[in-house]
């Protein structure tokens, strides 16, 4: 075959498989079709690999569409030709669906033992993603035997692996799995925020699967809550799309569901259709742990109804599939039984053998000894070599492990060294910068004393002098605009001096003081600010020196806005959580590079923040504005 002929038989085969992959849980049907067609391809081909991929692909497709059967006649075809191949990587896959088939068909036996095989090949390959999903498998079986907490150990150790290799799609489908044991639990309000969360990236990625088996599991928790109405409209939604996607093992649950909530509203030939229509699709995908309750729930309907030739027909059937079911767990039983049976003789057998082999031994000493003792001197005299030669080695281990161990001495002692020049440093740091916000505090008082005692005195006296002047002359404009030019100037100096110098928050309150701040800023420009506190009493009552702290950035990234934004809006929030008062300033200005020479304004920021502990985080574009977000401890 030409290589242009292989290239064409090779994108063949993998427009097929991502045909599959792009349909599998959306559009099951042109999955399958796509899986067969490429089966066949394969096939034709002699393309090994490639048919160990499409057989998984429809073994797959199988268990996820609740096709159980198919799932098993696939998979195992799968492991075989895998086998044949001599190839292990794919087979803790195979074995972990084969596995779920099982459970789903309520043969535990099988599955537990499908899923050890799985992560004996999981492990055995190094697949951390095949071993994480048994485990969560796993703790599926045992939250139907409500052994929740063992569950929960298995899902944990699901998740810790997920985590290791950074599967998000695994961990998600560990939170759906712990929201089923919440539900089995009875914590109904903690498994619908786990289920909410599952339910929100599932509808993003649109995988229509995962989306009906949470909806599944919200409506079953309405129905054991008795909220019988409200989950028939769910479980109907819920029944329209598994039978969008054809998930028929999935709608005889939901069938189930709408056949108890029927019968609980007394609705009872309604609920009987329901059952019927149920146990059909039970019928068909075999199953066992489904029809056991259908047939009960069907008896008692129709002794409701008085028909008791039917009513003891399925009490019978539901009597017969339990015993099917035990009957299982008897054959696994028996299993182990007959495990441990061949254990116990493999070790008899053993011991027998080690007597045997002592009494050969017994008889080949006696023959040995004669030329023991004529060995005698010579093993002395070899076995003392050998202690003195093996003094002087341990000797020397003993010394170079002493000359390792001062040397790490050495290097910790230096580390140690090193760290605490680096605490000093940073002590110096922190001293030099909170003397100098001390300074500038003090300045920023002195300053304001000065013009509240001498500037502000002297305007409100010319503005006395002025007003007893023009108490007896006539109202004229010019008088009036002098007198408003002199009312603004005190206005001014007050406010520049409060600005300064604020009075204690405690006794003005801190919000209504930023607020006058910004709205004079706002009257004098022509830049329009929005301020929001959250909630604002509680941010008042916060102590003076972190309000002091806040009003100083607040007050700098406004005055960096005004001379550099450009901008004609600004929003300025305070938000107090638990342990920290988050401040964040957007506008909609001209924005800057973050490589650019920062200023002043930002330098003086950062180290007031760096006094307190606080964080600033920056996002800014040229042309789109900033957002400054800053979190200050409150303890």
């Amino acid at each position: 075959m030409s290589t242009s002929a292989q290239n064409t038989d090779s994108i063949i085969l993998d427009s097929l498989s991502n045909v599959y992959g792009a349909h599998v849980h959306t559009k099951p049907q042109i999955a399958k079709e796509a899986a067969l067609q490429w089966l066949k391809e394969s096939r034709r081909l002699n393309e090994n690999l490639q048919e160990a991929r499409a057989l998984y692909a429809l073994g797959n497709l199988g268990n996820i569409t609740g096709d159980y059967k198919s799932t098993i006649k696939y998979t195992y075809e799968t492991i075989a030709l895998l086998k044949e191949l001599r190839i292990e990587k794919g087979l803790a896959a195979c074995y972990n669906i084969l596995a779920s088939a099982y459970k789903s068909l309520g043969d535990y036996p099988k599955s537990i033992d499908n899923y050890m095989e799985c992560l004996r090949y999981a492990r055995r390959t190094s697949n951390q993603v095949q071993e994480a999903n048994a485990y969560q498998n796993i703790a599926t079986l045992y939250l139907l035997q409500k052994d929740y907490k063992k569950s929960a150990e298995n899902l944990d150790r699901a998740a810790d692996l997920y985590r290791t290799i950074g599967d998000d799609d695994g961990v998600l489908t560990t939170l759906f799995n712990f929201a089923n044991i919440l539900k089995e639990e009875g914590k109904f309000d903690q498994a619908r925020k786990h289920y909410q969360t599952v339910l929100e990236y599932r509808l993003k990625e649109g995988n229509k699967a995962v989306v009906a088996y949470v909806n599944i599991n919200l409506s079953q928790m309405l129905v054991v809550e008795g909220k019988c109405k409200e989950a028939i409209m769910a479980l109907k939604k819920t029944l329209g799309l598994l039978e969008d996607v054809k998930f028929n093992s999935d709608i005889a649950i939901v069938l189930n569901d709408l056949g108890l909530c029927e019968s609980k509203l007394g609705n009872t030939k309604s609920a009987i259709n329901y059952f019927q229509r149920a146990l059909a699709i039970g019928e068909e995908q075999s199953l066992l742990q489904y029809k056991s309750d259908i047939y009960k729930n069907l008896a008692q309907l129709y002794q409701k109804e008085n028909n008791y030739k039917k009513a003891l027909e399925f009490y019978k059937k539901g009597i017969t599939s339990v015993a099917d079911q035990n009957s299982l767990d008897k054959e696994k039983y028996v299993v182990t039984i007959q495990e441990r049976y061949e254990a116990e003789l493999k070790e008899a057998r053993i011991q027998l053998l080690e007597k045997e082999q002592k009494l050969s031994e017994a008889e080949l000493q006696k023959v040995e000894l004669t030329v023991k003792r004529q060995k005698l001197i010579r093993n002395a005299l070899i076995a003392g070599f050998i202690f003195v030669l093996l003094t002087l080695i341990i000797l020397r281990l003993f010394y170079i492990q002493r000359l390792r161990v001062q040397k790490e001495l050495s290097l910790q002692q230096e580390e140690n060294a090193k760290q605490q020049l680096k605490k000093m440093i940073n002590d110096h740091k922190l001293s030099v910068i909170e003397r100098y916000q001390e300074g500038q505090e003090e300045e920023r008082s002195r300053l304001a004393r000065e013009i509240h005692d001498g500037i502000g005195s002297d305007l409100a006296s010319i503005k006395i002098a002025y007003e007893h002047y023009t108490e007896h002359q006539k109202e004229d404009p010019k008088s009036k605009r002098i007198a408003a030019a002199i009312n603004n100037a005190c206005i001014d100096v007050r406010s520049l001096s409060h600005q300064l110098h604020p009075l204690p928050f405690s006794k003005i309150g801190f919000t209504s003081f930023l607020s006058d701040f910004i709205d004079q800023i706002t009257k004098r420009s022509d830049i329009k600010i929005q301020t929001f506190f959250f909630p604002e009493e509680d941010i008042d009552l916060l102590s003076e020196e972190l309000l002091a702290d806040a009003y100083r950035i607040v007050q700098e990234l406004i005055n960096n806005i005004l001379k550099h934004a450009e901008a004609s809006h600004v929003d300025v929030q305070l938000t107090k959580h638990k342990d920290h008062l988050n401040i964040v300033v957007n506008d909609d200005g001209i924005g800057f590079q973050k490589n650019k020479k920062q200023g002043i304004g930002l330098r003086n920021i950062k180290e007031r923040l760096q006094k307190v502990k606080g964080t600033l985080d920056i996002d800014s574009n040229s042309g789109h504005g900033t957002s400054i977000t800053i979190d200050i401890p409150i303890n």
